[in-house]
């Protein structure tokens, strides 16, 4: 069986704000922060080999509060150097283009598969008007947008903004976009995330950063929607995405 992981963050320390810095090596120590800058796509390719990891997806992201900014470029240029990487891109909700002029720019000429997007870390809701331009670009190329949903544990987070219920709106208003709620609303709104795959088949939830053992017991209806969750790591927030993906 070929193991999938949707959810993975690849950066350079010029990319990543001093906030996330230390509490990157507050959690990992020092060398781990080295091992991100020596990082390159080979390298990067046969840790995935040795992880048993077949395709890996790369997060842009625009969160320059919180985590930092990584530019849409970095990551397609990381993932051209390996089949095995696909790159997802990002929107910046604050820049004077239109989202839905970046999200063109994104798949059409930076071959993006999909999006990632932070609204509490870019301290927006995602039902914002200001991002449905974006949206509509996704739906026409059959993409994908993931968002942050629940909590994070890094300063400067406002977690209002990251209620898996206010992508209600969105499913509604793009009932052909496949929407991925990262992390299934940790920990708070893992019955809301649920909810929400009854409710509207285009949603989907991404496992990582929730402990295995604890699947069943937050998401009663697992294997009713077992099609409809996605393994994801948040590495590098987990050091070995093999031993996380045998406990599923």
């Amino acid at each position: 069986m070929s193991l999938i992981d949707i959810h993975i963050h690849v950066a350079k320390r010029e990319h990543l704000t001093d906030v996330f810095l230390d509490y990157f090596v507050q959690e990992f120590g020092e060398e781990a922060l080295k091992s991100i800058d020596d990082l390159t796509p080979i390298k990067f390719t046969k840790f995935l080999d040795a992880e048993g990891v077949d395709t890996a997806v790369l997060l842009s992201e625009y969160s320059p509060q919180v985590t930092g900014v990584v530019p849409n470029e970095f990551t397609v240029k990381f993932a051209a150097e390996s089949p095995k990487l696909i790159p997802f891109g990002s929107i910046d909700i604050n820049s004077s283009v239109r989202t839905g002029d970046q999200a063109e720019h994104a798949f059409r000429d930076l071959n993006c598969r999909g999006l990632k997007l932070l609204p509490s870390y870019g301290y927006y809701y995602p039902n914002d008007p200001r991002m449905y331009g974006a949206y509509e670009v996704a739906q026409k190329y059959d993409s994908v947008v993931m968002f942050h949903t629940g909590t994070s544990l890094f300063p400067k987070t406002r977690v209002r903004f990251a209620d898996p219920l206010l992508l209600d709106d969105v499913a509604v208003d793009f009932p052909n976009l496949n929407i991925v709620m990262c992390h299934g609303g940790r920990p708070f709104w893992y019955q809301e995330s649920e909810w929400m795959l009854r409710r509207h088949p285009n949603l989907f939830i991404d496992i990582s950063g929730v402990p295995p053992f604890q699947l069943p017991k937050n998401f009663p209806k697992l294997e009713r929607f077992q099609d409809r969750f996605i393994f994801g790591s948040d590495w590098p927030n987990v050091i070995s995405i093999k031993s996380l993906a045998d406990l599923v």
